[in-house]
């Protein structure tokens, strides 16, 4: 794979390291961008025949848009109108019942919501900026029940969901009634000429990087790398076919959406 970009004297070798990284018959398009306090001192990107991918396409960050969520809510904090130790349904009344009565938004962040599945499919419409608006998802919240891992910990990682759930909390509390998107958007992308979206229009769809699942079989060979631990092999494979099995279960849960909204 051809690698674009450039390094800051002494990063040499982690370019190097990008380099012996990549593998055509696993990865496809990859960026690595690397800051120092304010200077950016590895900036590369590589392709297997995309002429297209370049370091102004857009990828799919996937979980970490969570840390992104968690800045949001802390602006909301910073001034004065969210507080995490207070029930959710203290910003969204209509979220009570089932035990959500008591859930804080504390909860919410910790992955404590009881909401990790749905028991409903979801459209990429109902995703969209103006149909969270019209409450497409905060209706099935309200009404969607309870479900908590067996033993003692409530905890359970909402890798989907928390992002629907806070959004909801968020619209609500926003003076202006904005969604997460369009606050981001707004308020800190665009004035700081950056690239991180939680919804992309027409234009920026031109330089997205889509998301392209990989084969199992080469999922399961990858399990077999070589490792540090003689039992390496045997645990990676093992958690390679746990991890497929949650993703099938949260994609039977969520349907097909047109990554990335939110």
């Amino acid at each position: 794979m051809l690698i674009s970009g450039e390094v800051k004297p002494g990063f040499e070798s982690v370019r190097d390291l990008f380099q012996r990284s990549l593998s055509p018959a696993r990865d496809k398009n990859v960026q690595l961008c690397v800051y120092v306090g304010e200077e950016r001192v590895v900036d590369l990107w590589a392709s297997s025949g995309d002429d297209r991918f370049s370091a102004d396409s857009l990828v799919n960050v996937f979980s970490s848009g969570k840390s992104i969520e968690s800045i949001l809510m802390g602006a909301l904090v910073d001034q004065g109108l969210l507080d995490f130790t207070q029930p959710v349904s203290t910003y969204w009344p209509e979220f009570v019942g089932d035990g959500k009565d008591a859930m804080t938004v504390a909860d919410v962040m910790r992955h404590e919501a009881g909401l990790a599945q749905l028991e409903v499919s979801l459209s990429a419409t109902q995703l969209e900026t103006s149909a969270l608006k019209q409450n497409s998802v905060g209706r099935i919240l309200e009404k969607h029940p309870l479900s908590f891992p067996e033993g003692s910990s409530p905890r359970e990682y909402h890798a989907v969901t928390r992002g629907w759930i806070v959004n909801e909390i968020f619209r609500r509390i926003e003076p202006g009634q904005r969604t997460m998107g369009e606050f981001l958007r707004e308020q800190i992308s665009e004035p700081l000429g950056i690239d991180v979206y939680f919804d992309i229009n027409a234009d920026e769809a031109d330089r997205l990087s889509r998301v392209q699942p990989r084969g199992l079989m080469s999922q399961l060979l990858d399990s077999f790398a070589p490792v540090h631990r003689r039992a390496g092999s045997a645990l990676r494979l093992s958690n390679c076919l746990s991890e497929r099995g949650e993703f099938w279960r949260q994609r039977l849960a969520i349907g097909a959406p047109r990554w990335p909204y939110r």
